[in-house]
């Protein structure tokens, strides 16, 4: 390997045409590709923000990751909030059902777990900026 760049992340979900729509309108996701394939379909899509791409698989042959999850901490995406309420509210009125608040050791985060439509456990974390230095 001669670069150490994530290309994507790829994931088996129930139904990756409507997910890529889903995250398109609620957190901005681009979708690149959205192409029917034997056993199903396959979309990718990108953070504007950050450009990483997720390749959303549907395939009649493979369980979805979110039928085998038992904990909202085993598979997640988090996304950097300034406005955890709002985007909380924002996330819950289009779809999304709220999970848990996450503990956390710093007094100035604020962390909690939502599910897409599909199951997904997506993250959202207000931290102050220096929280990974």
């Amino acid at each position: 390997m001669t670069s150490n760049s994530i290309e994507h992340i790829g994931l088996v979900v129930k139904d990756s045409r409507q997910m890529a729509a889903w995250y398109n309108s609620a957190l901005g996701f681009i979708i690149l590709k959205s192409v029917d394939t034997d056993n199903g379909h396959v979309a990718f899509i990108k953070c504007r923000k950050t450009g990483l791409i997720f390749e959303l698989i549907t395939d009649k042959m493979l369980t979805p990751v979110e039928d085998v999850l038992t904990h909202p901490l085993q598979v997640h995406i988090a996304f950097k909030s300034t406005d955890i309420d709002a985007d909380k509210n924002r996330l819950l009125d289009m779809g999304a059902e709220f999970v848990t608040d996450c503990m956390t050791n710093d007094p100035d985060a604020r962390v909690l777990i939502v599910k897409d439509p599909w199951g997904n456990y997506i993250q959202l974390a207000q931290r102050k900026d220096k929280f990974y230095t």
